[in-house]
């Protein structure tokens, strides 16, 4: 029996008038690579938001080693590792610059700092692009620039959100090889993807979004037998054409909820970005800046 690292109970989630989550239940195995799917607006986004914590429940309990997370942010933000779908990383800053900003916004210990960087710049292939501005790198690469900034702090669970997006298919390839041997090496991934073949390459359970609910939560093999159908994207269709689908949010909602904290209004949107990475990564870290890090470490 797979041993359940992140667990949801009764948790609903909604913006104003749209409920995204209604009283889910669900379970995320360690050391597995869990996919998230479903059609836009479904909710896969905000799913991953709960689990890092930029989101809190309405409703229920969300729990990591059976610590719920509302109560012990802090300590558990530390354990993950975010690559968000349109980038963390800061464009006018070096490859090399990047991986030192995060790996001190992430708190790892300075004498490490330089050979984690080292070995990161190995791993995901920009050794010859290390001291190349990022804003100049092809998509593939600031991909994987990305993977490695979330990699800095060597995270036990990596929140992946659409890792694949705007890749041709020999990237892409070579991006979810990344990512098996991420998960080889002990790291659990929760990712979100579109590309329905993935999921079933490299997930071994998958969780299916539909109409505020978790419709199915298996092995691909085992829902794609239950529905009987060829593959994934049968399934999908078959799930996703019911007559009754609530279209219950769009990106121009997504564009427009508000969120209420400490007497203030902010528009947030159902897409990460780096103001709200940044919020959680720099509770990782009592540090103020990174300039003095960085010269100190030349």
């Amino acid at each position: 029996m797979d041993s359940e690292l992140i667990e949801f109970k009764e948790v609903s989630k909604r913006f104003g008038k749209n409920v995204v989550f209604d009283s889910i239940c669900l379970a995320i195995p360690e050391g597995k690579i869990t996919g998230v799917i479903g059609a836009s607006g479904e909710g896969k986004s905000t799913l991953l938001k709960l689990i890092a914590g930029f989101y809190e429940p309405d409703k229920g309990k969300i729990f990591y080693r059976k610590r719920e997370i509302k109560k012990d942010r802090d300590t558990i933000s530390r354990l993950f590792g975010l690559a968000i779908e349109d980038g963390s990383f800061y464009e006018k800053l070096t490859v090399q610059e990047n991986l030192f900003h995060f790996g001190f916004l992430y708190g790892v210990n300075k004498k490490i700092l330089k050979e984690r960087v080292k070995e990161l710049l190995s791993f995901v292939g920009l050794d010859e692009a290390k001291n190349t501005v990022a804003e100049n790198l092809s998509v593939g690469m600031k991909k994987r620039l990305d993977l490695a900034c979330s990699l800095m702090h060597n995270p036990a669970v990596l929140i992946l959100d659409e890792p694949t997006a705007d890749l041709d298919p020999l990237l892409r390839k070579q991006m979810l090889d990344l990512i098996k041997h991420i998960n080889s090496l002990g790291t659990t991934v929760i990712l979100t993807t579109q590309l329905l073949e993935e999921a079933e390459e490299v997930c071994e359970k998958v969780l299916i979004l539909f109409n505020d609910k978790i419709v199915e939560e298996n092995k691909p093999s085992q829902i794609i037998k239950k529905y009987g159908c060829s593959n994934l994207n049968q399934v999908f269709n078959k799930i996703f054409t019911k007559e009754g689908r609530k279209a219950y949010q769009n990106l121009s909602k997504e564009k427009n909820v508000v969120v209420k904290k400490k007497k203030k209004s902010t528009i947030n949107t159902l897409k990460f970005d780096k103001e709200e990475l940044n919020s959680l990564i720099e509770k990782a870290s009592k540090k103020e800046n990174s300039k003095t890090l960085l010269e100190d470490l030349k």
